[in-house]
């Protein structure tokens, strides 16, 4: 015992291999990894003193007096404390700087096999012309269906410099390719321009080189004219720790960024980085039930401090910290050692980080964008937006774009935006320089705060496919002024237009006449827009709309 416990000191205290992460696959906060020691004790003999001593709760000792190492684990039952051969432990770290050696594809599982969606730059599936929607159904000679997603990616990647034999499903061809495997490296930070002054950043992992690529990334799209942000950190697993507070600094400077409790019981906090500049434009994070470990501290940080909206879906939720040690032998533990906290205290563990806007079902980089472009309320070409919906999010006020919702890109998520979530001052509507607050029983019909300047109709019910609609006005028209875009049919749930056509009935009536059958049991808003004229020379002013839901399929 009391040479193991000279080898613990060493574990402890040496600084030669320090590394700080946060990783997807395994979920851990890493603080920190020791020196190779000098074999002192035998690894079974070292992992049970390292849970005694270290682990964040006591542990049972039927748990300690198990037999071999992977018993002991099973019995304490903690996905994040993980035993690594050396070999493991190296792609453990490969895997934080997205290196790996393969083809270079994204991919996801289907029934058949492997389907692509995406393929890396640069690398051999692009130099065989492999395309995103191919679906890889062989590898090696070994048929893929019904394969996890594990053992199938293991048919596929293989020693740098060998070949993999595959077949592939493009539509209806079957192609036999013969493709390369080397080193491929996904860079773990980029960036574009999402129109003319907009900033994209996608993290992918936390890794080594992130800190400097986010910087450089983020200076050349400033150079770009970028003055509004959005930091993507969906699917991004974490990383390392380091580069979660650095990243952290950008938004609070050397604030708090962290929070750590071990089985002390005791705060330990953790600070940011500082760096040239701060970030003062408005910014937006995504994020998803993927966004784990550094990624919810990053979130963490700009939602404490209200530095940025978080959009999305809750984050994994998984706030323990993780010590890597050195065995014996050379081998590695991966060991909980404590939990981690928002700066201001909040638990992450179990309960991960609530979006201030949620978006589940749509895409919320379109939200995103909404969101950022109504901030500027200027439209292109630099007149004064005033068809405005407000509220209030992550300590901001933010502005949509009326006009902007409503076209069908972002329809379905401007819809989703009003039925899925509520803000302690509501929604409120700005035409000219007036606010006017909208009811509950406006925001439940959904369509008042599509279009709150028209004047709603009685709703139609039960409607057939082949319907027509009659409007009637209530003085003779001017059917001059009666043009093909007087009227509009707008299937709600979508935004997709419905063609029509329109016929004079009388001389206060028109028919209103959709280019083809509507869909069953689906709600439409038929809308007669201002500017109609009368013979008498009065005009439309105020726009109609009204609600009607096609019955079921006979």
């Amino acid at each position: 015992m009391t040479k193991f416990n000279i080898f613990c000191s060493k574990l402890s205290q040496s600084k030669a291999k320090v590394r700080r992460m946060l990783t997807a696959s395994a979920l851990a906060l890493i603080l920190s990894i020791s020196a190779p020691a000098v074999a002192l004790g035998s690894p079974i003999d070292d992992v049970r003193y390292l849970l005694e001593n270290q682990y964040v709760d006591p542990v049972d000792p039927w748990v300690l007096n198990a037999t071999s190492i992977e018993e002991m684990l099973k019995r304490l039952d903690d996905p994040h404390t993980v035993f690594f051969t050396q070999k493991e432990y190296q792609k453990f770290l490969d895997s934080m700087e997205l290196s790996f050696t393969g083809i270079g594809v994204y991919i996801q599982l289907e029934p058949r096999g492997l389907e692509i969606v995406g393929v890396i730059e640069g690398s051999p599936a692009k130099e065989a012309r492999l395309k995103t929607g191919d679906i890889i159904v062989e590898a090696g000679g070994q048929n893929l269906a019904g394969l996890s997603q594990d053992a199938a990616t293991g048919f596929i990647r293989g020693p740098e410099g060998s070949t993999v034999d595959i077949v592939v499903l493009r539509g209806e061809e079957r192609l036999s390719l013969k493709v390369a495997r080397r080193a491929v490296e996904v860079p773990t930070v980029s960036g574009e321009m999402l129109g003319e002054d907009i900033g994209y950043v996608a993290i992918e992992s936390f890794g080594e080189s992130t800190e400097v690529l986010f910087g450089q990334v983020v200076k050349e799209l400033d150079k770009q004219g970028a003055d509004a942000w959005v930091v993507d950190l969906r699917n991004n697993p974490g990383g390392y720790l380091d580069s979660a507070l650095s990243l952290a600094g950008y938004f609070i400077g050397e604030q708090t960024a962290l929070q750590t409790k071990d089985r002390s019981q005791e705060f330990t906090p953790y600070k940011a980085e500082k760096h040239e500049f701060i970030f003062t434009e408005p910014v937006i994070f995504l994020t998803d039930e993927n966004s784990a470990s550094a990624s919810e501290i990053l979130t963490a940080v700009v939602k404490d401090y209200q530095k940025a909206a978080v959009v999305g879906t809750n984050t994994y939720g998984k706030g323990s910290v993780q010590t890597l040690y050195q065995l014996s032998n050379g081998d590695v533990l991966k060991i909980t050692v404590a939990k981690f906290y928002s700066p201001y205290g909040k638990e992450i563990n179990g309960v991960g980080i609530r979006p201030d806007v949620e978006i589940q079902e749509n895409e919320p980089l379109k939200m995103a964008v909404l969101m950022l472009d109504g901030a500027t309320q200027v439209d292109a070409e630099g007149k004064q937006v005033t068809d405005l919906i407000q509220f209030t999010a992550g300590g901001k006020d933010w502005n949509l774009s009326l006009e902007q919702a409503r076209e069908p890109e972002y329809w379905s998520t401007y819809r989703e935006f009003i039925q899925n979530n509520a803000f302690p001052g509501g929604f409120s509507w700005r035409n000219s320089s007036v606010w006017t607050t909208f009811s509950q029983g406006e925001q439940d019909a959904l369509w008042p705060l599509f279009y709150p300047d028209y004047q709603g109709m009685n709703e139609l019910k039960d409607l057939s496919v082949d319907k027509t609609f009659t409007v009637r006005f209530t003085a003779p028209l001017d059917f001059k002024s009666v043009t093909k875009n007087a009227f509009e049919l707008i299937e709600s749930e979508s935004g997709k237009r419905i063609p029509v056509k329109f016929e004079k009935v009388d001389e206060r009536s028109v028919k209103v006449i959709p280019e083809g059958l509507l869909e069953p049991e689906k709600t439409y808003w038929l809308l007669t827009h201002q500017g109609i004229a009368a013979q008498d020379g009065s005009i439309l002013k105020e726009g109609v709309l009204t609600v009607g839901t096609t019955g079921k399929a006979h």
